[in-house]
């Protein structure tokens, strides 16, 4: 495919497995920047099965498709936006444009990171920095202010052209730098060791004293078992990071399960952050509870990251007559590719499920009001530089380069040919920058 012009990814808003990477001759020459504003073109990229839920659900929550539109410059066969569309990636992108102030801290060549679109296609973001953190940009314009606002906050970092191991931490910021973050603010907020910091999820909108979570619902010590569904994903990986290694003496659960399946069960237990690995269909055994090993006095916490075929309610119904106490979290659903009406029904019925669904915008929005701008994001990014340090056992990146090395990617992602073992990171170059 001829690079010199933009290439971007094109999907089936019926079937996010059906890809198109399309060349946009027309593209160039980009139109003028607006005021107040940067142009971003994506650099490293990362893909999860939660681009998968974007698309999934991205027509009912969150407006997903929505975000990076089609260009006008779409061959004329991918311009029904009822048709086709396209989803976002977490990575970093290059300034190559600024109309921001000349006293700005940034600066054409600097590195941004956050949601940006699948291409090379730049992307302009219209907004402004933060007063309180200059170094990250909070896009304002009015066509995003649907969105939830952890899509539209970027960290900015100076120019430069990363080393080799510079770009190995880029590549698992991008890969998962975000998806810790939820697990990050689910340990730390919602579970709160400091009653202070103790938040709802579902508060955005003012109190809402009759949901107010109660002390022995978040409550974690050593008489706690916390059972985590799909424990090989990246969110979960966090929190069960988290969990062990950040909270003080006292207040760390005294046993951590994972719940997941055959193929996941080797990776998992190599991680050392699980002290119990069990299979989804466990609860059909007869040493079912022996297995679990749950004391009937112990507080329970049941926490899915996207189980599948139902495990949760499955085990939630079986464990409640077993348990003084029990509660039930909801962080993510499990990735099955649906058509828009089957995703409907699907996120209804999880709707109405027993437990408390868990939102990360809303978790983080929560943890600045607590805290303030400035402290929250020096203490995230320093537990997120610790859990970096560390690594997680077993869990390698796995580089591509270029936009058909992601669509080879896109497709092993969706057909279940990525372990959870890899992490897929794109590379789809620096952009050529106009002299300042």
């Amino acid at each position: 495919m001829d690079s010199k012009y933009p290439v971007i990814q094109v999907l089936s808003r019926q079937n996010y497995e059906h890809q198109h990477i399309v060349a946009l001759p027309g593209a160039i020459p980009l139109p003028p920047l607006a005021p107040s504003s940067l142009r971003v073109q994506s650099y490293i990229l990362s893909l999860t099965t939660n681009n998968f839920t974007y698309a999934r659900v991205g027509s009912f929550i969150g407006s997903w498709w929505e975000v990076h539109p089609l260009p006008p410059s779409i061959p004329a066969e991918f311009a029904d936006s009822n048709k086709y569309g396209r989803i976002s990636a977490w990575g970093y992108g290059v300034v190559t444009e600024s109309t921001l102030s000349e006293d700005s801290t940034v600066k054409v060549g600097s590195l941004v990171y956050g949601y940006l679109p699948i291409g090379t296609l730049p992307v302009d973001l219209e907004g402004g920095l933060s007063t309180e953190l200059p170094g990250q940009f909070l896009e304002t314009s009015s066509r995003r202010k649907i969105l939830m606002p952890i899509y539209n906050r970027y960290l900015t970092f100076p120019p430069s052209i990363p080393t080799e191991q510079e770009k190995q931490s880029l590549g698992h910021d991008a890969l998962w730098q975000v998806l810790f973050e939820t697990g990050y603010l689910f340990n730390r907020f919602i579970f709160a060791f400091t009653p202070t910091d103790r938040v709802h999820p579902d508060q955005e909108l003012g109190p809402v004293p009759e949901k107010e979570l109660t002390v022995e619902q978040t409550h974690i010590g050593p008489d706690t078992t916390v059972v985590i569904f799909a424990g090989s994903g990246k969110t979960a990986l966090g929190f069960a990071h988290e969990l062990r290694h950040g909270r003080p003496e006292g207040c760390r659960p005294g046993k951590i399960v994972a719940v997941g399946s055959q193929a996941s069960s080797r990776f998992v237990e190599g991680t050392g952050l699980y002290d119990v690995t069990m299979k989804y269909d466990a609860d059909e055994g007869e040493d079912f509870t022996a297995q679990l090993g749950v004391d009937p006095d112990a507080h329970l916490i049941l926490c899915d990251f996207g189980a599948r075929g139902g495990a949760q309610d499955r085990w939630a119904g079986k464990l409640k007559a077993l348990c003084k106490s029990m509660s039930i979290f909801r962080i993510g659903g499990e990735v099955v590719a649906t058509n828009p009406e089957e995703t409907l029904q699907a996120f209804m019925k999880s709707s109405q499920s027993e437990g408390i669904q868990i939102n990360a915008s809303d978790m983080r929005v929560h943890a600045l009001r607590v805290l303030g701008e400035k402290r929250y994001f020096e203490e995230f990014l320093d537990a997120w530089q610790k859990c970096k340090s560390v690594g997680v056992k077993g869990l390698n990146l796995r580089w591509g380069k270029g936009m058909e090395d992601l669509a080879g990617g896109w497709d092993k992602l969706a057909s279940g040919e990525i372990g959870p073992d890899q992490g897929l990171v794109f590379d789809l170059g620096i952009p050529r920058l106009s002299p300042l």
